[in-house]
């Protein structure tokens, strides 16, 4: 059993190595940081909360064209940076402490390199929107 444990963790050391040879800075993130799905599924839980809140257009770095009718909502957000997560190299990491999170999406095939850093502030649970800040690649 120790054996196997051993040999999984190995190989995924591997793949996220190569995965960061592959996409370059756009996975640093992940690279820098281990994965802890726990604390991810914590942050991507949060954001999903105010899946309908209004990103505010005056108070974040997180606007553009996202493919929305209307105002900016966080799942407008999430929907566009998720939707391109069909082939390749893709990992989704977050973190949160203090009353902050950060969630990283980040995507590569071959020449399709692209990442979100998405820092938030959560209160009672979920991203309050007018706090979202992004880092996006293209």
């Amino acid at each position: 059993m120790a054996r196997v444990a051993a040999d999984r963790g190995g190989r995924w050391a591997s793949a996220r190595l190569y995965i960061a040879v592959a996409a370059g800075p756009a996975m640093a993130y992940a690279n820098d940081h281990e994965a802890d799905p726990r604390a991810t599924t914590q942050a991507l839980t949060a954001l999903l909360g105010a899946a309908n809140d209004t990103i505010p257009a005056t108070a974040s770095t997180c606007q553009g064209a996202h493919s929305q009718a209307g105002p900016l909502r966080v799942k407008d957000l999430l929907a566009l940076r998720l939707g391109y997560l069909y082939a390749g190299q893709n990992l989704i990491v977050g973190s949160c402490a203090g009353g902050r999170c950060k969630l990283s999406i980040t995507h590569a095939a071959g020449e399709d390199v692209a990442s979100a850093i998405i820092h938030f502030r959560v209160r009672q649970g979920r991203a309050v929107a007018s706090t979202l800040r992004c880092e996006i690649t293209p």
